[in-house]
């Protein structure tokens, strides 16, 4: 790995970064234009536009244009635009526009895009507009596009235009 230049370093946060100082005059990131190979050990105030590749220690209160990949500890209070590919250990506010591959052990209060292929410890409170093949541990008050190949502990308030297989 070489070493950078002060110029190429400056290019890169002129190009790259918004900085700004909060009310205490220390200073803060306010906007990133380029990947994070790494860690980030303090709060996101806004969105996320990409994927999420590794985990979330905390809250998502902004929304996830892309694939959350690892686990969510705790809410998510926006929409997850793509598919949640790990564990969401809180409730989700919004809507998800994808799959769910992992389980979610709150709620889901919005609706579901894809298929449930981890489990719902909560309710869905709107739709699943693909299959449920894991399960459901509350109700579905909307409707279940696909097909039902796990369990539903709770009622669904709206109709299974799939099957509802038998184990």
């Amino acid at each position: 790995m070489s070493s950078l230049t002060d110029k190429e370093i400056l290019d890169f946060v002129r190009e790259n970064l918004t900085l700004d100082k909060d009310g205490n005059g220390h200073y803060i990131l306010k906007e990133v234009s380029c990947d994070v190979e790494g860690h980030v050990y303090g709060n996101v105030g806004g969105n996320v536009r990409g994927n999420v590749d590794g985990d979330v220690y905390g809250n998502v209160v902004g929304n996830v244009d892309g694939d959350v990949v690892g686990d969510v500890v705790g809410d998510v209070n926006g929409d997850v635009y793509r598919h949640v590919g790990g564990n969401v250990g809180g409730t989700v506010y919004g809507n998800v526009r994808g799959d769910v591959n992992g389980n979610v052990v709150g709620d889901v209060r919005g609706n579901v895009d894809g298929d449930v292929y981890g489990n719902v410890v909560g309710d869905v409170k709107g739709s699943v507009w693909g299959s449920i093949g894991s399960y459901v541990g509350g109700n579905v008050d909307g409707d279940v596009k696909g097909d039902v190949k796990g369990t539903v502990w709770g009622d669904v308030g709206g109709g299974v235009l799939g099957r509802v297989q038998e184990k």
